[in-house]
């Protein structure tokens, strides 16, 4: 059983447990699973689990999650990003095993709290570039004093992506054929009353008229605005302006996306959990904005101070302006690549994926 937090304004951690899931049901296919799930976080239909839909994200129908959970009584509970003392002991006192998912200090704090250490079976720490940090002192002494849990520390959990997904494919320079990607996230983000994926297809329009260069903008699976896009959600879909142009799309499979992601000139991305994951494994280089959430702006900065992304704001003509800049500067773009390869990022999928599959082994 996954419980992600989910919603209309972001969906990172039901994309994460979506991968895994995958992960795990590719490796046991007999495996039953289940998601807790707000419609709303715009996952389509995958036959790797089943959807039981909430009302709203699981801390705020506590009540549904607690009647799943007791009918259900699943072997293995994956909590990521939400999740209350009451629902782990449930799982526990059900016969279960309990995982906790973090990639936010705040999340991080609530796995090592003593109410809740004590019915975790496993906690999963998600982080940038090598991984993570693993516990420091104060955490180390709280698993002495309280037992808890066993720590795994991550790098990326991403899918794999489909088809190429070299970033030196192409040209013999090393630069790829493929459009610049712009992409927000999920979709469902707002600035000053405006859907943000918005402002990504104005930038990516004033990126094609000045540089002339191809754009493919994906709107994400929240997007409930009118923009021009594919009238199936799952291709490349129609041309915006031009054979040559700036080509929209509403959303496109995860593993789809992070082809696009691997084999584009330049990426201009949202600073989510799960985007920026998938930006830095395709090493390629990037714009990045904070779009919303409280953990963007300190993940931008991060990156930002590492070299391996050029921070701008979320407005439209700045990110063009970054997006046009960064075109016309080869030798910015190679250091970029190289700081994100610096940075050593992993796809831990797999090996999250074992673990959790142990856990029910054993």
């Amino acid at each position: 059983m996954f419980v992600p937090a989910s919603g209309p304004r972001g969906s990172g951690e039901a994309f994460r447990c979506l991968n895994l899931a995958r992960a795990m049901h590719a490796r046991q296919p007999d495996l039953d699973v289940h998601v807790l799930l707000d419609p709303r976080a715009g996952l389509a239909p995958d036959s790797c689990w089943t959807v039981h839909a909430l009302e709203a994200t699981p801390a705020r129908a506590a009540a549904a999650v607690a009647a799943h959970l007791d009918r259900l009584r699943p072997a293995l509970a994956i909590f990521d990003g939400s999740g209350r003392t009451d629902h782990l002991r449930r799982v526990r006192r059900g016969g279960g095993r309990v995982v906790w998912v973090s990639n936010r200090t705040s999340r991080r704090r609530r796995g090592f709290s003593p109410r809740r250490m004590r019915w975790i079976d496993l906690h999963v720490l998600v982080g940038p570039g090598r991984g993570a940090a693993p516990p420091g002192r104060i955490e180390r002494g709280m698993l002495r004093l309280f037992g808890g849990p066993a720590i795994l520390t991550t790098s990326a959990i991403a899918p794999t992506a489909s088809g190429s997904n070299r970033a030196d494919r192409g040209h013999g320079n090393g630069e790829p054929r493929q459009a610049a990607v712009f992409v927000s996230g999920g979709g469902g983000q707002v600035s000053d009353g405006r859907p943000v994926p918005e402002l990504f297809l104005d930038a990516a329009r004033a990126f094609h008229r000045a540089t002339g260069a191809p754009a493919l903008v994906i709107l994400g699976p929240q997007y409930e605005g009118e923009a021009a896009s594919d009238s199936d959600g799952d291709s490349e879909g129609e041309t915006d302006d031009g054979p040559a142009g700036v080509r929209v799309v509403r959303s496109l499979p995860t593993e789809t996306l992070g082809a696009r992601l691997a084999e584009a000139s330049l990426i201009v991305a949202g600073a989510g959990n799960m985007l920026s994951n998938q930006v830095l494994l395709a090493a390629r280089p990037c714009v990045m904005t904070a779009t919303g959430g409280h953990d963007q702006p300190a993940r931008l900065a991060r990156l930002a101070a590492s070299g391996a992304v050029r921070p701008a704001a979320l407005d439209s003509a700045v990110l063009a302006d970054a997006a046009i800049a960064l075109h016309r500067d080869p030798e910015a773009r190679a250091g970029l690549v190289e700081a994100v390869r610096r940075l050593g990022v992993v796809n831990d999928t797999g090996r999250v994926a074992d673990r959790m599959l142990g856990l029910l082994d054993g």
